[in-house]
């Protein structure tokens, strides 16, 4: 490897663990943020809007989590870490979809009905 190009995996390594960082620091923030949803709502429709705010946080760390990921293989493309990649992404993206209609659908729900 020449040094430019030892440069720049060190790089690559270093934004990737930032990513995984944040990713864990986005989960306690929405853990905290759920579990202070359901103090301040402590009516019967606490627990939809307390798991909105989770589902909300989760998807913004799934996302992150799967940068952190491409980067690390974009450092090291074999064939073993792109199939690791594609199955990793194929299940973060399924989770990712559920959860961001899950989000849209306890949205829809929580809006007053005009009649």
């Amino acid at each position: 490897m020449h040094g430019f190009e030892i440069l720049i995996v060190q790089a690559a390594s270093y934004i990737q663990i930032i990513f995984e960082a944040a990713s864990v620091i986005v989960v306690a923030a929405g853990g905290i943020a759920f579990a202070l949803a359901l103090i301040k709502n402590r009516k019967s429709d606490a627990e939809p809007i307390a798991r909105r705010i989770l589902g909300k946080y989760l998807i913004v760390a799934l996302e992150l989590q799967l940068g952190a990921d491409i980067i690390a293989t974009a450092t090291d493309p074999s064939i073993e870490e792109l199939a690791k990649l594609t199955a990793i992404a194929f299940v973060r993206t399924f989770l990712d979809y559920f959860l961001v209609r899950e989000v849209r659908e306890e949205r829809v729900e929580d809006k007053p009905s005009e009649t």
